[in-house]
């Protein structure tokens, strides 16, 4: 802390400096002034914490002095030393907050007493004007979350058929709306951010939000044009509500969209809806907002602005379906290579599409999490089931590059990591008791129909046709030609039952193109021969 004394006499002012200690009180540092004009200049220069001065000086005078820091150093505090005991010097002191006022000759322990009080008291007002800048600035930042909870809440209400009447609590907050009867909607999620800027706010998305917050009402406030808040119905979304001027709307979001992009250098995408009602037609210019931008065709970056009108949202017939058990036996064979042969081949069929959406991509995501889950069950039941089975904790987010358009190569790096990683999973929790063999009889029960063949089998699961007719026939006790067989011959005892099915339609039905070689089959294994069978078992039913 600092002090200063004033006085025009040298003697006075060293006999206070003496009989005060302040190193004890916690001043570093004690001024001298011989007026109240000298020590008004020293004030503005150091700002002391305390000030003790005489009544009558040259120039400026005590009473003087008091006056003016009571203008420009309200915080300061002051003890009178004056020589004259009259009222009127003491209720100017008290006027103007004094702490004392003490006679001459100066008592040394009225001086201590009186600097101790101005300590005490300046330390109180230290304190209280802490605790006021600390509720401001929780006021503050509170004021963001309390505001963008509420016009939240009005797109909950909208949604409900609740929309708030003039005058209710929502609009009082925004006393301008109150005159609003009819809007414009515009949304943009920041996970299509480009990656960098997601990367530099990965541990701060709330001032991400608030950047790209202050971007956007800075433009929009001024003139009264609407006002845009974070939604907190869904985790990563912007909300524009646009009030003024709806035409003009598509210009007014790409000076936003060129301001975050000078910001933050990195381009941003809005969906916009038609004009509605306020706020009873809210909700629908947000569900317009928000298709609009799920259904923009993620392959033209170019354009900024997404209106509900323009936008098609057509999907696309492709499906991660029919790729899904290419990549399940790819992930169970523990080779990479395979892996990233399949996800290659499904990846160049895409990248043959002019129109690729959210939408889409969504859709892909969760086919994809559907048969994952789906693989990863399977294999738990095959083993004991006493380990954790892995879980996809990975959010969608679109991939894109540095220019803002969809990233398939990143899309498909991602996805081949995620296989392998989970191929290489499996391999590390198989149990001893688990083998391929297995797999390959599951898979001639679920394609006994087809022409099954040997190069076919090693082809699909990765291995050497003359070790998976050895190990097979280790495991089963019969060759793979007889495993498959003997499941066509119990297929075929069951359609037999049908007196309608002729013997050549069952043959085709169980994946023989020949009738008189199915029917050698089906003697060799069961000793008798297929219509025999029938006759036995029709006649068995008719008793």
């Amino acid at each position: 802390m600092k002090a200063l004394i004033v006085d025009d006499e040298k003697h006075v002012r060293s006999t206070v400096l003496k009989l005060v200690d302040w190193e004890g009180f916690g001043f570093q540092t004690v001024l001298e002034a011989e007026d109240g004009a000298e020590a008004a200049a020293l004030i503005e220069e150091h700002r002391p914490q305390l000030v003790i001065t005489d009544m009558m000086m040259p120039i400026k005078s005590g009473i003087e002095l008091m006056e003016w820091m009571e203008k420009n150093a309200f915080d300061c505090k002051k003890i009178v030393i004056s020589g004259f005991n009259d009222f009127e010097f003491v209720r100017h002191t008290v006027k103007f907050g004094g702490i004392d006022y003490l006679l001459k000759p100066i008592d040394r322990k009225q001086l201590q007493d009186a600097v101790s009080k101005a300590v005490a008291s300046w330390n109180e007002t230290k304190r209280e004007r802490l605790q006021y800048h600390e509720k401001n600035k929780e006021v503050n930042e509170l004021k963001p979350l309390y505001r963008d909870k509420l016009l939240s809440g009005l797109l909950t209400e909208a949604a409900s058929g609740n929309a708030p009447a003039a005058g209710e609590s929502c609009l009082r907050e925004f006393p301008y709306l109150s005159g609003v009867d009819s809007c414009r909607v515009a949304v943009f999620d920041l996970q299509s951010l480009q990656q960098p800027i997601r990367d530099k706010y990965s541990t701060s998305l709330d001032l991400l939000f608030f950047t790209l917050l202050n971007i956007c009402n800075e433009f929009l406030q001024p003139a009264e044009r609407g006002l845009a808040f974070r939604n907190w119905n869904r985790p990563y979304e912007i909300v524009v509500l646009l009030c003024n001027e709806l035409g003009a709307a598509p210009d007014w979001l790409r000076k936003i969209a060129a301001g975050i992009n000078r910001t933050l250098r990195g381009s941003v995408e809005f969906g916009l809806s038609t004009s509605g009602g306020f706020p009873d037609g809210l909700h629908k210019a947000y569900m317009e907002a928000a298709d609009a931008l799920y259904k923009r065709n993620l392959l033209e970056p170019s354009r900024l602005i997404h209106e509900y009108s323009q936008v098609s949202g057509r999907l696309s017939t492709i499906r991660f379906g029919k790729y899904e058990e290419k990549v399940r036996l790819a992930v169970r064979s523990g080779n990479p290579d395979p892996l990233r042969h399949v996800v290659s081949e499904w990846f160049q069929v895409i990248g043959e599409m002019d129109y690729i959406s959210l939408e889409q991509l969504k859709m892909w995501w969760d086919e994809y999490n559907a048969a994952r889950a789906g693989w990863v069950e399977e294999f738990f039941r095959e083993n004991d089931g006493s380990q954790q089975q892995p879980i996809e904790n990975r959010p969608f987010i679109v991939p894109l590059d540095e220019s803002g358009r969809l990233s398939l190569t990143e899309m498909q790096r991602l996805l081949t990591e995620s296989l392998i990683e989970l191929s290489k999973t499996f391999i590390s929790m198989q149990s001893l008791s688990s083998s391929p063999m297995r797999e390959i009889a599951r898979y001639i029960e679920a394609h006994y129909t087809q022409d099954i063949r040997l190069q076919d089998i090693s082809a699909s699961f990765h291995l050497n046709r003359e070790y998976i007719s050895r190990k097979f026939k280790m495991e089963f006790g019969e060759t793979l030609i007889d495993y498959v067989n003997r499941i066509r011959v119990e297929k075929a005892m069951i359609l037999l039952l049908n007196p309608h099915l002729r013997m050549a339609q069952i043959a085709q039905m169980i994946g023989y193109h020949d009738e008189k070689y199915f029917s050698r089959v089906f003697k060799k294994l069961t000793h008798t021969t297929p219509n025999d069978y029938r006759k036995e078992k029709m006649g068995k039913e008719g008793e």
